[in-house]
């Protein structure tokens, strides 16, 4: 039923519990997103993924890795083109939402059409990209775009993905961690920064580019014309820039469908004298180019395809009992799971090496939740539809895979939802059943289970246990 995107799974949880029908159980987008210094610019419109770094270590991580491009990328270094693009991409730059990044831009001598982002707000544009761009509009969107990626700290989160696949959640919470992270990147820097982005991110840039370029006073369609542009440039080959920036979906009608949200100038800037005598010095010849960009691109084509860290202990078969300290519930759960709780009635059941906490909550990969919330319906199944619904609008990726069920649960009637999706947090998918029933006093109670898609057989006979052994309280 499920396609396979990966072994690895991020689910943030938010500890106040006691208003989990508030923070949503499939992704809490709610917490610290780092941008305590925005200076009072706007938030994204997308909220930044599970992150390891704070906003200042994107910066030092960005230095880093800048210099080891211009250790390994003949940058150009005539002050005519530097000036035009360093001027565009302030222009553009200061309409960037969220953290006020010392946003930088420098030019890339190859006629590769190209560009990219790295933390803090150091962008590179290929001097192929402007040299293939009709006008300044689609120049704009592709250095709108690559800023956005920047706001919405997608390279940071990318590392961040990378390192706990590859040294497991344990790691979280033991303190200097991140400080960690930053001595071990540092030596390979841009390298293990030049991990391609997932459709997801690429969607999120495309559309808070065109958000940038409208307050900037340009034609959000012009980004959607630079896409055109290379679509026709790469002939039957596909263009480096579209398998940098995979397409997450007919990203043209996006933008087409986004125009209703921006306030567009009626006279928007297209072209400029100064973009096309910028693009007159690159493709005259006098300047030289190479054809590719220098730096080694290393990592993934996506971060679906991480590899699998450290796995959790498998369940033991033996199992103890948990009784809430208020009665309202009893349950069985395995002998090397921890309990966490939050307080009397809300509970997380997870195995050692699953769960970490960090700033935003608690990361869980494999485990339970457990707990009671007011129902927006004296009706059950409406109670349920509705709770199931709040959990997915937490995390615009995720769909129902199974529509809800009917089963005995804690010894009543009840529901029981399969969601699944590709997580905003690592990437990859999981699958999450949502089984809800109604309390004695008028509460519903839920239980979610949480596995990777590709464990679910592993766990599914140990769900079954614990969600058979489920008693509720009068």
């Amino acid at each position: 039923m499920f396609q396979r995107r990966g072994a690895a799974i991020l689910l943030i949880f938010s500890l106040l519990l006691l208003e989990l029908s508030c923070k949503g159980m499939l992704g809490d987008k709610s917490g610290s997103d780092g941008y305590a210094g925005a200076q009072n610019r706007p938030a994204p419109h997308f909220k930044p993924g599970f992150n390891l770094f704070t906003p200042d270590q994107d910066v030092e991580l960005g230095k880093q890795s800048a210099q080891e491009v211009t250790r390994q990328a003949s940058l150009i270094n005539d002050e005519r083109i530097l000036s035009y693009v360093r001027q565009l991409g302030a222009k553009l730059a200061a309409k960037a939402p969220g953290y006020n990044f010392p946003y930088q831009f420098n030019v890339i001598a190859t006629k590769e059409i190209n560009a990219f982002a790295l933390p803090g707000g150091f962008v590179f544009i290929n001097a192929g990209a402007i040299a293939a761009a009709h006008n300044e509009g689609e120049l704009a969107g592709v250095m709108a775009h690559e800023i956005s990626h920047i706001a919405l700290r997608h390279p940071t989160n990318q590392v961040s993905k990378a390192y706990i696949a590859q040294k497991g959640l344990h790691m979280i919470g033991r303190g200097g961690e991140v400080g960690q992270i930053l001595e071990q990147l540092g030596g390979a820097g841009a390298n293990l920064l030049f991990l391609k982005f997932g459709r997801t991110a690429e969607s999120q840039a495309d559309l808070e580019g065109v958000h940038i370029m409208a307050e900037a006073g340009y034609d959000p369609r012009d980004m959607a014309n630079f896409f055109k542009t290379i679509e026709a440039e790469g002939g039957e080959r596909v263009p480096q820039f579209l398998s940098d920036h995979p397409d997450p979906g007919n990203r043209v009608e996006a933008i087409n469908n986004e125009l209703s949200s921006l306030h567009v100038s009626s006279n928007p800037t297209h072209d400029t004298n100064e973009f096309e005598q910028a693009k007159g010095l690159l493709t005259s010849g006098t300047t030289a180019l190479s054809q590719s960009a220098g730096p080694e691109r290393k990592g993934t084509e996506d971060p679906d395809d991480m590899k699998q860290g450290a796995r959790p202990e498998s369940p033991s078969a033996n199992m103890r009992e948990f009784q809430a300290r208020d009665g309202s519930f009893t349950l069985q759960y395995p002998e090397n799971w921890d309990a966490l709780s939050s307080d009397d009635s809300n509970m997380i059941f997870a195995p050692q090496g699953a769960y970490g906490k960090i700033e935003q909550g608690l990361v869980v990969t494999h485990g339970l939740f457990v707990g009671a919330v007011a129902p927006q319906s004296s009706d059950l199944e409406a109670a349920n539809s509705a709770f199931v619904q709040e959990q997915i609008n937490m995390n615009q990726d995720f769909r129902v895979a199974r529509a809800p069920q009917r089963v005995q649960f804690g010894g009543r009637q009840g529901f029981a939802t399969v969601v699944a999706g590709q997580s905003t947090i690592s990437g990859v998918m999981e699958i999450d059943v949502i089984y809800t029933t109604a309390t004695d006093k008028g509460k519903l109670f839920y239980l979610i289970t949480i596995v990777p898609e590709d464990e679910a057989q592993t766990y599914q006979t140990t769900f079954e246990r614990i969600v058979g052994s489920l008693r509720l309280g009068k």
